[in-house]
């Protein structure tokens, strides 16, 4: 009798042992400590995390009858009732606008980053068909774009970002106002759509000091990039058995800890039907010891964790759409770059600050190499680019001398990849000149800007 039953329990604890080491891998995969190198063999690790829902955003539920877009407005008496002390005025961005086609948006008060790796995009991204057709129709209409300008653009009042990106390619959002969490709890929400067309295709979010963010944040391990800002908040969309969930981490002296509730493994195809027509709230709660992001209508959470204090307490805001070959390793053959539609982003409480766009996207070796400015550059800016170049200078005294561009603080300053610079400006200036050499074939700075805690 002894030996009729001890294959079965060796064969119980085979299947045991294999489940934990599975569980236990998955928890160092998601504690980020994964290579830094930035091969494309890397991102084996980063499919891992990313793409175990292949099936799932291939093949979703369903989508609702694809008429009339639908939007779910922000409750007003909840969040966004302004500070009355005046200190910290809310910010509310519903992106209004019923043009009778696709309008590229770039208003005043956003910066909009759009980043691609490859040389050859550098100018005009690759090509891909955006949601929306060509006289706003929503989806599953849809209209070619390939400028940059047509990325980030404005439909049935709301907001789209699209982008085709084989080699790495992000689309970053920041308001002028910083998140401020000095006096407790602040609150950021917005909504956004919910059906992926690849698991190669996601969005995040980053909260960071103001005097550490970085223009282009990503991961250490990922192909391109510094890596993360020196502190920062994270939160970053995945997949899990096939389910699209979300994943938190916290940032201090550029040592990344993850941030897992008790729901960090449930999809949101649990208890929703991805749409691409309707915009479901998501919410992030913040204070300098707490954590809580997830979708309130659905009372579900997937983060709502105690953190060790934080040594700051405001932060800049950047939404983030990223693409990453998202036609490879897919299953079927409808996997396609994804577009997302946002709405109604607000933030309570908040502090604004001054931003100020050039007049041309990117300056490199054809363009001229004045920019200018609409306004004078407040008290303590900075100039504000994304760049791959080398011995980059710049000159607030039309040309007559130059200075050393320079960089932000960040992980890897060195290499064939663009980096965020930040160098301090004279106040009142209104033009700056740039010059570079180049980095491989050629040299480009992009997404040119002053910024200044001032308001004044």
């Amino acid at each position: 009798m002894i030996h009729k039953i001890k294959q079965p329990v060796i064969l119980v604890s085979i299947l045991l042992f294999t489940f934990l080491v599975q569980i236990s891998l998955a928890r160092l995969l998601a504690t980020h400590h994964l290579p830094a190198q930035g091969t494309r063999s890397d991102n084996k690790i980063f499919l891992a995390l990313i793409m175990q829902g292949q099936h799932a955003a291939s093949n979703p539920v369903p989508d609702p009858a694809p008429d009339p877009d639908i939007d779910i407005d922000p409750d007003p008496d909840s969040d966004y009732a302004p500070d009355t002390d005046g200190r910290t005025p809310s910010f509310l961005e519903t992106f209004d606008g019923n043009p009778a086609q696709p309008q590229p948006w770039r208003p005043d008060n956003w910066d909009i980053t759009i980043h691609s790796r490859d040389g050859d995009t550098w100018k005009t991204l690759e090509p891909m068909q955006a949601a929306h057709g060509s006289d706003c129709a929503p989806p599953p209409a849809s209209h070619p774009i390939s400028a940059y300008e047509d990325a980030v653009f404005i439909c049935r009042n709301h907001m789209m970002t699209a982008i085709n990106a084989t080699g790495y390619g992000v689309i970053y959002l920041t308001p002028d106002h910083m998140v401020d969490f000095s006096d407790g709890e602040a609150v950021i929400r917005f909504d956004l759509s919910t059906e992926r067309t690849s698991g190669r295709d996601w969005v995040s979010f980053w909260i960071t000091p103001y005097q550490d963010h970085l223009q282009l944040p990503l991961q250490l391990w990922m192909p391109d990039l510094s890596g993360e800002p020196r502190h920062a908040i994270h939160i970053v969309m995945g997949h899990h058995n096939d389910g699209t969930v979300f994943r938190g981490s916290v940032v201090r002296n550029f040592e990344v800890t993850a941030v897992d509730g008790e729901n960090w493994w449930r999809g949101y195809q649990d208890f929703l039907t991805p749409s691409a027509q309707r915009r479901d709230t998501f919410e992030l709660r913040i204070s300098r010891t707490h954590l809580k992001f997830g979708m309130p209508d659905y009372n579900f959470w997937w983060i709502d964790n105690t953190i060790p204090e934080l040594d700051w307490s405001q932060g800049i805001v950047q939404f983030g759409h990223h693409s990453y070959t998202p036609r490879k390793e897919c299953p079927f053959d409808e996997c396609h770059p994804n577009t997302w539609h946002w709405d109604n982003v607000s933030m309570h409480p908040s502090r604004p600050f001054t931003m100020l766009h050039a007049d041309q996207r990117f300056v490199d070796a054809t363009t001229s190499p004045d920019v200018h400015f609409p306004a004078p550059a407040p008290a303590n800016a900075h100039l504000r680019f994304a760049a791959a170049a080398t011995n980059l200078q710049v000159s607030f005294d039309g040309g007559r001398t130059w200075e050393a561009a320079q960089l932000q603080v960040q992980q890897r300053p060195e290499g064939y990849h663009f980096k965020s610079y930040w160098t301090p400006v004279p106040a009142g200036i209104t033009s700056v000149q740039i010059r570079g050499e180049n980095l491989g074939h050629s040299w480009h700075v992009r997404d040119i800007a002053i910024w200044s805690l001032s308001t004044e």
